[in-house]
């Protein structure tokens, strides 16, 4: 019976350590999907091509192993859109392309976010008032990436962080 118990006590915590390498994954996009968001506020189209690299292997570099079936589901389905956006903002430098792409980007990373909450930092979703185009932020009225601008950006969801 002991047996039992601690080859079931090891297996949970397997899968336990499983499910957190996937949400670490699935961090490491969000923060340099910030990163891309940041650039392309700063209109630095340059910036938002090298991060947009990162992500890039970010996105490709996520663990579906170590996801639930439910997460795996979720992950597989969006996992093409954000591959698409991320390498087209990391091969072409100007910023008014970079930004249509992010515009398909963030609506597919949300999208994961609230179907999967493994964000381990609280995040805001923000609209931008000119564009209609949604955007994460971990700053409440973050500065804008689609017109550079922190003005009138409107939250309309926050995020929990989930740890």
């Amino acid at each position: 019976m002991k047996k039992h118990l601690l080859l079931a006590s090891v297996i949970c915590t397997s899968l336990i350590a499983s499910a957190q390498t996937g949400a670490k994954d699935i961090n490491k996009v969000i923060t340099h999907y910030l990163e891309v968001k940041d650039a392309l506020a700063a209109s630095d189209g340059n910036a938002a091509l090298t991060h947009a690299k990162d992500l890039l292997a970010a996105v490709k570099g996520v663990n579906t192993g170590s996801l639930t079936a439910a997460q795996r589901k979720t992950w597989l389905a969006y996992e093409p859109k954000l591959e698409y956006d991320s390498r087209h903002i990391s091969e072409v430098g100007r910023v008014e392309h970079q930004r249509e792409h992010f515009a398909a980007l963030s609506a597919n990373l949300i999208a994961v976010l609230k179907d999967m909450p493994v964000n381990d930092k609280v995040l805001y979703v923000e609209d931008c008032t000119m564009t209609k185009h949604p955007f994460l932020s971990q700053t409440a009225s973050g500065k804008d990436p689609y017109m550079g601008m922190t003005a009138g950006n409107k939250i309309t969801e926050t995020l929990p962080a989930h740890h």
